[in-house]
């Protein structure tokens, strides 16, 4: 495996194929003023398809395919399977390392190399999938944490997290666009934090929550009730 001189670099985890998380994410570091990133690219795996009665993330990202990603946006990457990870991190060694988009690591990678994730749920409440329609279903804080990886879903070590209110205002997709840009602001802000020692990093083990699943079609309408409840309570 070839070895990149990476040291000042951002390393961006990716999936091989258009991903809007990771155009959003790679937008922010451009504006924030981060030049040196490198498209960690890993295969896109084909999941069993599971269809939402309420959609609550932005799906559509420009199709364009990495190499044209990279080519337009000045971005070195390099293709890097699953299981050769933790090799490929071992041997170049960049200054912070982002998910853009990415299913579950080896646990490996997550006990050996620093990995930022961003997830749109307030922790340790709301681990796993669909955390804010759990959040609405289940009257729990709403949303967004920053923290280092571990083997454990949605746990390691704190970054930031904030917590963000329902309007009055609101739709249940206005709110939930809300978090997701909270979560694209708060993955870049993560390199701020933690070079500036302004970072948490305190766990985020806590055993009495445990990770969603995705919510059932059967309870989304349930959810959709409890939101507007939420709305009309909201100041």
């Amino acid at each position: 495996m070839e070895v990149l001189s990476t040291v000042a670099m951002i390393a961006v985890i990716t999936y091989d194929a258009p991903h809007r998380k990771t155009q959003d994410v790679i937008v922010r570091l451009k504006l924030e003023g981060f030049r040196d990133i490198h498209m960690v690219v890993i295969p896109w795996i084909e999941r069993k398809s599971f269809v939402p009665l309420y959609s609550h993330r932005p799906s559509r990202a420009i199709e364009v395919p990495i190499e044209f990603l990279c080519a337009r946006m000045s971005l070195e990457f390099t293709r890097v399977e699953i299981p050769a990870l933790n090799d490929f991190f071992s041997k170049n060694d960049f200054a912070h390392i982002l998910i853009g988009g990415a299913g579950i690591f080896p646990a490996e990678l997550a006990k050996n190399h620093k990995i930022i994730n961003a997830h749109p749920g307030y922790l340790p409440y709301m681990k796993g999938l669909d955390a804010l329609k759990w959040a609405i279903y289940q009257n729990q804080p709403i949303g967004a944490t920053t923290h280092y990886i571990s083997p454990e879903t949605d746990e390691g070590e704190l970054i930031d997290k904030r917590l963000i209110p329902v309007k009055q205002m609101d739709t249940f997709h206005s709110l939930a666009y809300r978090v997701y840009e909270t979560e694209i602001e708060m993955l870049v802000n993560a390199i701020s934090l933690i070079d500036e020692k302004r970072a948490s990093l305190e766990s985020l083990h806590d055993d009495n929550y445990i990770p969603n699943r995705r919510m059932p079609n059967d309870l989304e309408p349930v959810m959709m009730e409890r939101f507007e409840l939420l709305r009309l309570a909201a100041q």
